[in-house]
């Protein structure tokens, strides 16, 4: 959208080193863009360039901490086994956040921030998104009812075991079969 900043145009083991870093809570932002620049041999980014970006990233790390609540969360609530749940509950949220981003096209288009191509590029990743997320909820529907035809199965077969080791007849077996399984 924006021009990237000088943090995000630091060659990668620059850029690596600073995030090392800033990770680390004993060095401060100060000595971190004095070390970069030392090792740059000029001044390549400012001391508001890396508050900047370390804003950037804590807002980042928090947005994740959040989501990993949540989802513990719900799992804790729902159990292991409802995580394709959580799946869909999250695709839809993406659904509602692309939704909402799609009300404010007209705004970011005419945003004199994004040249050229932006909007356009800003469409196709979007679409692309939106692809991918269908994709991935076609992928968990089809792994879901494979199991769950594995699981019924699976079930049929102890029936069948069973029911013979009873003493129940063909008959019978299918009753139940057709009735309790839906086979």
């Amino acid at each position: 959208m924006g021009q990237k900043s000088a943090v995000d145009k630091l060659p990668k083991t620059l850029r690596s080193k600073l995030i090392e870093m800033l990770n680390d809570p004993a060095v401060t932002q100060a000595a971190i863009v004095d070390a970069i620049n030392a090792e740059a041999g000029e001044p390549i980014i400012s001391k508001s360039s890396m508050n900047r970006y370390a804003l950037k990233m804590k807002h980042f790390a928090e947005k994740n901490r959040q989501a990993k609540e949540i989802a513990d969360a719900y799992i804790d609530k729902y159990g292991n086994e409802n995580r394709q749940t959580l799946g869909k509950v999250i695709n839809e949220q993406m659904r509602v956040a692309i939704f909402d981003l799609m009300g404010e096209f007209d705004e970011i288009r005419n945003d004199p921030k994004i040249k050229g191509t932006g909007a356009a590029d800003m469409l196709y990743k979007i679409s692309r998104g939106l692809k991918e997320l269908e994709q991935a909820e076609k992928l968990n529907a089809e792994r879901t009812e494979r199991i769950r035809k594995e699981a019924l199965a699976d079930a049929a077969e102890i029936v069948e075991k069973e029911a013979k080791s009873a003493g129940l007849d063909e008959a019978a077996l299918n009753i139940i079969k057709r009735k309790i399984l839906g086979i």
